[in-house]
């Protein structure tokens, strides 16, 4: 990653920090009572791992995720995530496996609406798969970021939309990027 784009990131959660504070002092009601959505959460996700290796055409394995987390603020909170891959996935007989998905975030969101927001992840995730060329075994661990839009549902339910850079590295020479698509629902509890 170029520093460019962490300083792209780095400003957006900044600014969904201040943005969220200012809301919050100021009353900014999101639609909904703020005792039921502000509190810990966990949910599901389903994705699409997107392997892009140079040279070779995007390969896509189908991935899940558990995900807990715990606000800061009303704005801010830190999430935990922990998947693996439902089915390995090949292009023109290329094919990746993926064994775990790991990470741990900063997530600062920005109201846009009484019930939709904006959201900017960043912190570390590691990515454990196998692939059946070049060095078959792969473990990326490393700074991972990500942008999505929160959608409230009714009682304390979210749908969630997100894309995450998950991991880079090099194949014997090739570079590659790691990143994920995925829809989601979280549960406040």
């Amino acid at each position: 990653m170029n520093s460019k784009m962490a300083v792209v990131i780095m400003g957006v959660l900044a600014a969904s920090a201040v943005a969220g504070t200012a809301a919050a002092r100021d009353g900014y009601d999101r639609g909904y009572d703020r005792d039921s959505s502000y509190g810990p959460y966990m949910g599901v996700s389903v994705g699409q791992l997107r392997y892009n290796e140079d040279g070779l055409d995007t390969i896509t394995p189908t991935t899940a995720m558990f995900v807990i987390g715990a606000p800061l603020s009303p704005n801010l909170a830190v999430e935990g995530r922990i998947g693996r891959g439902l089915v390995t996935a090949d292009t023109n007989t290329y094919g990746i496996e993926v064994n775990s998905l790991f990470a741990g975030y900063l997530k600062g969101s920005v109201p846009l609406a009484p019930s939709v927001s904006l959201y900017g992840l960043a912190g570390v995730a590691s990515v454990d798969y196998n692939r059946d060329f070049g060095l078959v075994n792969a473990h990326d661990s490393g700074f991972s970021y990500g942008l999505g839009v929160d959608f409230d549902l009714a009682g304390r339910s979210r749908l969630n939309l997100e894309w995450t850079r998950l991991a880079t590295g090099n194949n014997l020479g090739y570079d590659y990027s790691v990143d994920q698509a995925a829809i989601g629902v979280t549960w406040r509890f």
